[in-house]
């Protein structure tokens, strides 16, 4: 059974009575007072509404520092009950979303936003006349601090930022003195960030511009002959054709990356491509291409990590071959190992990945609807609310979307009333 929640009047109490606005005014007077602070929130009437609604009994920190100031009250004071979020499990700490959030541990977007402007890299700045290593660096920097952001914010309030900074890099590109091997160090960081920035966008489901971001990112890889950069813009293209009703582009895009990967291949990298080609096959209800496919990408995988692995491949864990290959089995039909899949990944999961979490909650809700279990799809969905509530992903919210409607000709069940209830404010 799904957790009874407990609706935190003393929140809506303080927009109702004290502030006497609506959620999607008082939402906004919480980014501005955000803003003035140096944070960013990108808070919305549908996270107002899960703070009101008991679906979030502890707000993340930025959003406790930003109430806490705007109210002069404790958070326990505004009807939430927040705990500790550290926890152990297997001997080890597991950092969690919160912690993440916290000052001392935080990737600070505002950091992002102005490293590129520090080194004159903003138009409005001038360009610099020469640059070298240390500005190749910064860029560097900009692209882990945006992948740390992105982790656990969601790519809908990062991809704009990200796409000013690209074409401010364009410009330094394009304008700048720079020695030849600086140049080719210069584009390889540009292609990094353009599939980046590319990612951010199907994130945030503007997939037209996340293929025009992909095929720059590949553009600049072949100018830096940089084959990793290059790989990596396959992997990606072949996921968005994947979701864009491309299935065989997909499959086709994942081996070009192979046969590139193939001259310098570390495992674990095959093993992605490889789970790539499977999604391609998988949506063409090829079963014999997918399962051959799958089996490739396990073997590779088994072999572990290796110094050759590329920094951005460090979201592919064992959880994350086991979520993309329960789609794949889910695709094909073969609910019974999707739902082992799916499970087996949400169990073993880093919680730092709170918007994978929150997209593979919903694909498990759906392989429960695929073998008619309305009910127990609509509790594990149920669940999910609060972490879908924490991030800000389009692409995530327009699966619970779907999901939502795949579930309302059952509203007679309590079940699923109960979840279109509290999923209303998500999806409005």
């Amino acid at each position: 059974m799904a957790e009874t929640k407990t609706p935190n009047v003393r929140i809506r109490s303080v927009r109702e009575e004290r502030f006497q606005m609506s959620r999607p005014e008082f939402a906004e007077l919480i980014n501005r007072e955000a803003e003035r602070g140096g944070e960013n929130t990108g808070c919305t009437a549908r996270v107002v509404a899960t703070w009101e609604d008991g679906d979030v009994s502890c707000p993340r920190p930025v959003y406790r520092r930003v109430l806490s100031a705007l109210t002069g009250e404790s958070m326990e004071a505004l009807g939430f009950t927040c705990r500790s979020s550290a926890r152990r499990r297997a001997g080890r700490t597991v950092v969690t979303l919160d912690q993440l959030d916290d000052p001392e541990q935080a990737v600070d977007r505002r950091h992002f936003v102005t490293g590129l402007a520090a080194l004159g890299f903003c138009s409005e700045r001038g360009t610099p006349r020469k640059i070298g290593t240390a500005e190749v660096r910064t860029v560097r920097k900009t692209v882990r601090q945006l992948k740390q952001l992105d982790e656990r914010m969601g790519g809908d309030n990062l991809s704009l930022d990200a796409q000013r900074a690209l074409g401010a890099l364009n410009r330094l590109i394009n304008s700048a003195r720079y020695s030849e091997a600086t140049g080719r160090h210069l584009r390889s960081a540009c292609g990094d960030l353009a599939v980046l920035t590319g990612w951010l966008a199907y994130d945030a489901d503007r997939p037209v511009d996340a293929w025009g971001l992909y095929n720059q990112s590949l553009y600049q890889a072949r100018m830096a002959d940089d084959p990793e950069v290059e790989v990596h813009a396959y992997a990606q293209m072949s996921m968005a054709a994947a979701r864009n009703g491309m299935p065989r582009d997909a499959a086709e895009l994942a081996r070009m990356g192979q046969r590139i990967s193939a001259r310098h291949v570390p495992p674990r990298l095959m093993s992605l491509l490889a789970l790539r080609e499977a999604c391609g096959w998988s949506l063409l209800g090829d079963a014999k291409e997918c399962h051959a496919a799958l089996s490739r990408a396990y073997k590779a995988f088994d072999h572990g990590t290796s110094n050759e692995d590329p920094k951005w491949i460090d979201f592919y864990s064992s959880a994350e071959l086991d979520g993309l290959a329960a789609t794949c089995h889910a695709d094909l039909g073969e609910t019974g190992i999707a739902q082992k899949l799916t499970e087996k990944a949400l169990a073993t999961m880093d919680h730092r990945y709170g918007r994978n979490r929150a997209w593979y909650s919903v694909v498990l809700a759906e392989v429960h609807l695929q073998k008619g279990e309305v009910d127990d799809a609509c509790h594990v969905a149920h669940d999910a609310l609060p972490l879908l509530a924490e991030v800000s992903s389009t692409r995530t919210t327009a699966r619970l979307g779907a999901f939502r409607r795949g579930v309302e000709q059952h509203r007679d069940s309590r079940a699923v009333q109960d979840f279109l209830d509290r999923s209303r404010a998500l999806v409005a």
